[in-house]
Formats: C-alpha cells, structure tokens, sequence
C-alpha cells in the first residue's frame, strides 16, 4: 500500500513520552486539572488501532493488522473494558465500515454489505446485500446505509434489501457523502448535489465546483459535511460553506485557509475539525483566520476505504497515535487518545 507512510518525529516522541494515561474505564478516577487547565490526553485503546468512530454511547474501532485480517470491535465509552463487543473478523480487510447509532455496517471484499446492532450480533451478522461493483466507501444514517456502485448513488435499510437496493440517485458516484434530516448530499465530479434520501425526486446541484480529476476516489484532499442548514466542503487548503437553500444565488464563504492539504472534514454544534499535515485542526463553524491545533501527528489511514483516523463526540476528541515503526507492517495504526475539545 503506497499511501501508507512512517509517521516518527521528535514532536511525536516527546508527547509520547509525556502523555501518560489510564484505560478508559478507569478515567472517573483520574486526577482533577488545575483550574484553568486543560487536562491531558489519555489512553482509551492500548493495541493497534487502524479507524476510529464514536456515538453518543460507544467506542468503535478497527484493528491493524498484516493486510489479510482486521476485527471489528465496539464498546460502551463509560466502561470499555467490560463491554467490548466483536463484530466480525475481516478477512481480506473491509471495504468500508459506518455507523449510526443503532447499526454498524461493513462491506467485504465479495461485496457482501452487512449490518448489525451496535450492542452485538448475537448468532452472526446478517448480510443484508451484496454489490460487486461496489467500490467506494459506506456511510450510514437512520438504520440505512448508502453507497455508491459504478455508476448510481444507492441505499439498503439494517433490515435487508430484499432483491435489489433502493436507488436515491442515477449518476450519483462518490466517497464523499453527508446528511440532514430529508436529504443526502454528495460531493461529485463537478460540484455539489443533493437529493432525498429515499430517491424521490431528482437530484439538484447546490453548488458548482471547479471539477474534479476523473477519479475521485483518491482525492482525499476533498470532502464535505452538513449541519444547521449550511453545507460546508473542503478543496485542496480552503474550507467554504454556504446557505443549502440558497447556495447558488449566494456563493460561498471563505472560512479557513490552511498550510496543507485538508482531508477528513468533521463538525460538531459550534466548530469545524479536519486533518491537516496529519494534525487534528478547529475552528469556529463562522470561521478563523488561525485554526487550533489539537493533536500531535495521527497515524496514517490503513486503508482508502476507512480514513477514520480521529473522531469527535459532544465533549472530546479522539485520535489514532503512529505506532512505533519497528517492522514492514508497522506505523499503519497504534493506540487511541482522547482529550476535551
């Protein structure tokens, strides 16, 4: 894998070395901060982690590993170490993994789509469809999840998609996807489209963008996210956002202006995350001229399929730390820590 790179520096090191922690089902005993402090990063995982994901209960994470076999694991963020839960072991590594907060969905390689309660799958997880032009990655929203196949943008409810999938869009190719609460937004070749999540009606274009290269599947440096009826899109160093109703007439608004390349767009009630030089950056959702920065260097995304390399809930951030290249496979995934936002 040519994306994957060694990720060691003296700035690592030293956090590593000074950012001690505690297993986070320990983390009501720890040490109150000063006043005025914010407290140290901690340790939530310990072992390998390649993808990171959070709800408003749960801890999700996929394991590193030799190319041909990862796990699948969740558990409770209050008490993680009585209640982890395995989901699956991968083999051949997933195409993809997303969650709601009622369901977590996977897609193989043999193109099976799988879904299960994110509490466990009791006697195996059901595969709920199969799509062998499935190339690209799985997003999930209110017990559906989404893909795009070769050509059309598709969707498959946690309880199974009987013959065929729901379409919600002809022509609705993407790895970038986002959410309110009617519509799906897709970030395409030559812009930004929208249209209901269950494929009512036509999709309709919200913004036009300088189109992209013919395969936006590596063009991580782009990505977007929806919230408090603003769509927000990241292109190369910039960050704009704009009214969805009214985008068009409009135009965009500037609100961050980087050093590096962005990737892995995030958002939360009141700020902006992303990943910038493989540091976790924010910013206020009406923008800054300096962004802050959270984190030291995360370790590099496994694989395409599942760049989840930090995840944000109401009140923390968490991030995957580079392990210590001591081997060829090694630097993929390493220890996951948490801090306030």
């Amino acid at each position: 894998m040519s994306y994957v790179h060694r990720l060691v520096g003296l700035f690592y090191c030293c956090c590593l070395s000074g950012c001690a922690g505690r297993a986070l089902d320990l983390d009501h005993s720890a040490p109150a901060p000063s006043a005025g402090m914010t407290p140290p990063p901690i340790v939530v995982l310990k072992e390998r982690v390649a993808s990171v994901w959070v709800d408003a209960q749960r801890l999700y994470w996929l394991t590193a590993g030799p190319a041909e076999f990862t796990n699948l694991y969740s558990c409770l963020k209050l008490d993680c170490a009585h209640t982890k839960v395995t989901y699956e072991e991968l083999i051949g590594t997933s195409r993809g993994v997303a969650v709601d907060g009622k369901y977590i969905f996977w897609a193989s390689w043999n193109a099976d789509i799988s879904a299960c309660p994110v509490d466990g799958c009791g006697s195996r997880p059901v595969t709920i469809t199969q799509d062998p032009a499935l190339n690209h990655r799985i997003f999930a929203d209110r017990e559906y999840v989404y893909w795009s196949s070769d050509l059309d943008l598709y969707r498959c409810p946690a309880s199974g998609c009987a013959a065929t999938p729901e379409v919600v869009s002809l022509s609705g190719i993407t790895d970038h996807l986002a959410f309110d609460e009617t519509r799906a937004y897709w970030l395409g070749q030559t812009g930004i489209f929208s249209a209901p999540k269950d494929g009512s009606e036509p999709p309709r274009v919200v913004i036009e963008l300088e189109p992209l290269g013919e395969d936006v599947t590596f063009d991580r440096n782009r990505d977007l996210a929806v919230g408090g009826d603003y769509v927000y899109w990241a292109t190369q160093r910039q960050i704009f956002r704009c009214p969805v109703a009214s985008c068009m007439s409009t135009g965009p608004t500037l609100l961050v202006s980087a050093s590096a390349a962005i990737s892995d767009l995030k958002l939360d009630a009141t700020a902006i995350y992303w990943l910038e030089s493989d540091t976790v950056h924010s910013c206020p959702l009406t923008g800054c001229e300096s962004s802050s920065v959270l984190t030291p260097q995360v370790a590099s995304a496994f694989y395409l399929y599942a760049p989840a390399r930090y995840a944000v809930d109401e009140s923390d951030l968490y991030w995957i730390e580079p392990s210590t290249p001591t081997g060829e496979q090694d630097g993929w995934g390493g220890p996951v820590r948490r801090t306030p936002k």
